[in-house]
């Protein structure tokens, strides 16, 4: 079925005139008072069920829930609906699986996949917002209650779904360089969360991201029946930069980086990334002055206030044994130098630091400048291809780098997360 959005900055007989092409099953009357006297005016010739409501959504939340809607029909128009309004409009309808349609746009959603097994669906803002470091701490923090696997969907993960024992087998440099000799990307997320997490995983690969973080191809259903296969109390779904698996999981996590601004959560498609939420981790709030923090805490709010809301920053977790002087590398120069100096103030003789695993000529060059016995490096990008292979070749010592989300807010993120969990696990069971 088909619902309208009308207005009143057109006549009631236009209104009429241009339901009478599409055939909806009822309306929404979305505001605007220009071209009627009341809304009694409307009512009189639509000829279809008005509903309406000061507050729209709860217009549209009461027209959805007494209709099989599948799509949604924009008949109004600015001032009465602004871009910003017609975004949050969509992403209301997007959360639901109804297509959004209007004179030159649509919104159509992925649709949403259900599944048998309790599974939470970690989702972000964007790239570099420390969703595997949060994706590998929660798996971390669940493995001694629970049978847990970790689903990825990487830009360089395998067109076959991967299983990798995290649980079984220790992750070595050695192991990673070999993945990597024989052409594979062994920086992907499933690598670094069976690393980070100790946790079975079963990598994925994706293609294209759209505007609500939807892929345009992606091998999950495979993967979900690879995850399956492992016996697993609960899957957790890992996203990719913004775009995240269609799962419509029991439970969501959204990771928000302080250091991304309001923007990415108040406009466009934050907003139904943000309703999703049953926990926001915001992440590098360290970074931040205290006032854009204030304002992002109250954006959040004001999107979803029943979402359960941690502020954290990332602590350095190292793996394995630190020998005389090192080095640290990681995706930014900035995360580079915070990680080198608290290293420093726990007793590490870090004499130098590069943010360039994403730039390999520079990284190669700046490796070339150092004299070090380890390299403190994070599991991304050009981490085992080069600063791996590099170090390794040197007969030096790699220690894998860590980034473990930490409160700074007096909260305990470790016990929202297994409240998630039981919480989910208990719905599936009833």
């Amino acid at each position: 079925m088909r619902l309208a959005l009308i207005d009143g900055e057109h006549y009631p007989d236009v209104n009429r005139w241009a339901l009478d092409k599409i055939s909806p099953c009822c309306a929404v009357f979305v505001g605007g008072i220009e071209k009627i006297g009341g809304i009694e005016d409307v009512e009189r010739v639509l000829g279809v069920k008005l509903y309406h409501d000061s507050d729209i959504f709860k217009a549209l939340e009461r027209a959805l829930s007494e209709n099989h809607v599948e799509e949604v029909i924009d008949l109004s128009d600015d001032p009465v609906l602004t871009p910003e309004l017609r975004f949050r409009i969509a992403s209301f309808l997007l959360r639901r699986g109804v297509s959004y349609i209007g004179a030159d746009f649509q919104f159509k959603p992925k649709e949403w996949l259900k599944i048998d097994i309790p599974s939470i669906n970690i989702i972000g803002t964007g790239k570099r917002v420390g969703k595997t470091s949060v994706g590998a701490f929660v798996g971390r923090t669940l493995k001694d209650l629970y049978r847990v696997v970790i689903v990825t969907m990487g830009r360089g993960g395998p067109e076959k779904p991967e299983i990798i024992r995290g649980d079984l087998m220790e992750i070595t440099p050695e192991f990673l360089l070999k993945v990597a000799e024989e052409g594979r990307h062994a920086a992907s997320d499933h690598f670094e969360d069976a690393l980070m997490a100790g946790v079975a995983t079963v990598g994925c690969r994706r293609c294209g991201g759209g505007l609500a973080g939807f892929s345009f191809f992606d091998v999950i259903e495979e993967g979900i029946e690879v995850a399956k296969s492992l016996n697993p109390d609960l899957i957790i779904f890992e996203g990719s930069g913004a775009t995240f698996a269609n799962v419509l999981a029991e439970g969501f996590i959204m990771v928000v980086s302080a250091k991304q601004g309001v923007s990415k959560v108040r406009d466009y498609f934050g907003p139904f990334r943000i309703s999703l939420a049953d926990i926001v981790v915001i992440t590098m709030a360290d970074s931040v002055k205290e006032n854009e923090l204030r304002e992002l805490l109250k954006v959040v709010g004001e999107i979803n206030p029943s979402a359960d809301v941690h502020v954290t920053r990332f602590a350095p977790r190292l793996i394995g044994r630190v020998e005389g002087k090192a080095i640290v590398v990681t995706t930014s120069p900035e995360s580079a130098r915070k990680v080198a100096e608290e290293l420093k103030r726990n007793g590490i003789d870090v004499i130098g630091y590069s943010g360039s695993l994403a730039n390999r000529k520079k990284l190669r060059e700046e490796l070339s400048n150092f004299d070090y016995e380890t390299a403190i490096v994070e599991l991304k990008a050009g981490a085992v291809d080069v600063v791996v292979k590099d170090t390794l070749s040197r007969g030096k010592n790699v220690v894998f780098l860590d980034n473990e989300p930490r409160n700074i807010d007096g909260k305990d993120f470790a016990k929202a997360v297994k409240e998630l969990a039981r919480r989910v696990i208990n719905d599936k069971g009833d």
